[in-house]
């Protein structure tokens, strides 16, 4: 899309006309509107989730850009001004406490009411009475399935994958309640400034388990150490979640990635197989 044909949407989706827009992302332009900063993401559709899953996090307490205009083909929201700076040791405790008063927020089953978006690949939310349960057959067997159709695994890796969820319960257990999860917790997702976490972006929401989120956050780096163990300090997790669940549950983040996580994939499964 240029320029001028998103200036005509935003025109009138928010009563304003940008006068100046700069293209930061493949869908995601810097504009400015009066005295306002503003962020407008744009594609041909599948975006009306997004701005839905900002207000849920924002009424949860959670740290979220304030959305101006949401449908399915354009979202306008505040711009967060960040320093590249990262974490400082305060703010990844800080953090932490946040994401725990996040995971507070709970509901009677796991799933949402409406499903979303994990990147460009749809999560499917159907509501859940056991996590476990909901954690193979809508994270665990979806994205394997998608992963294959993608050409990311083999048939044979994705007939493992199967064979593995069907043993789930050797190795997870149900959580007291569900919680609610930002779902895509990794460091790209966290914008900072001054050391602190300002805001969380680009959420896959559901009700599950807090284990897959704090998996998630530990598989592509960024995060201080201490982010972790404070978290576990606030809300330590029954023994096994370091040395075993947390690789099973990487495999969901690890399906919806890049296909270069495929020997990674494998080496996880060749894990449990073996026991």
């Amino acid at each position: 899309m240029n320029a001028e044909s998103l200036a005509d949407r935003i025109e009138a989706a928010l009563g304003r006309r940008p006068e100046r827009l700069d293209r930061i992302g493949a869908r995601v332009w810097r504009l400015n509107v009066g005295r306002e900063i503003l962020i407008a993401k744009a594609a041909p559709s599948h975006l009306a989730s997004e701005s839905r899953m900002l207000a849920d996090l924002a009424a949860a307490g959670a740290p979220v850009p304030r959305v101006h205009y949401g449908d399915d083909r354009l979202i306008v929201m505040d711009h967060v001004e960040t320093d590249g700076a990262g974490l400082s040791d305060g703010g990844a405790r800080v953090l932490a406490e946040t994401l725990a008063a996040l995971h507070a927020n709970t509901a009677p089953e796991y799933g949402h009411g409406y499903d979303v978006m994990i990147g460009d690949l749809p999560q499917i939310n159907e509501r859940f009475a056991s996590w476990i349960d909901f954690f193979r057959w809508k994270r665990l067997d979806v994205a394997a399935w998608l992963a294959m159709r993608r050409g990311h695994i083999s048939p044979d890796l994705n007939e493992r994958l199967w064979r593995l969820g069907e043993r789930l319960r050797d190795w997870l257990h149900e959580p007291p309640r569900p919680a609610l999860l930002h779902g895509d917790l990794r460091i790209a997702n966290v914008l900072c400034r001054g050391g602190k976490a300002v805001a969380l972006i680009d959420p896959a929401i559901a009700y599950g388990h807090p284990e897959i989120e704090l998996a998630s956050s530990q598989l592509l780096g960024g995060f201080r150490p201490g982010f972790l163990r404070h978290y576990l300090d606030i809300a330590p997790p029954p023994p096994g979640f370091a040395e075993t669940r947390c690789a099973l549950y990487q495999l969901y983040p690890l399906l919806v990635r890049e296909p270069l996580v495929g020997e990674r994939i494998e080496v996880i499964v060749s894990l449990f197989e073996s026991q």
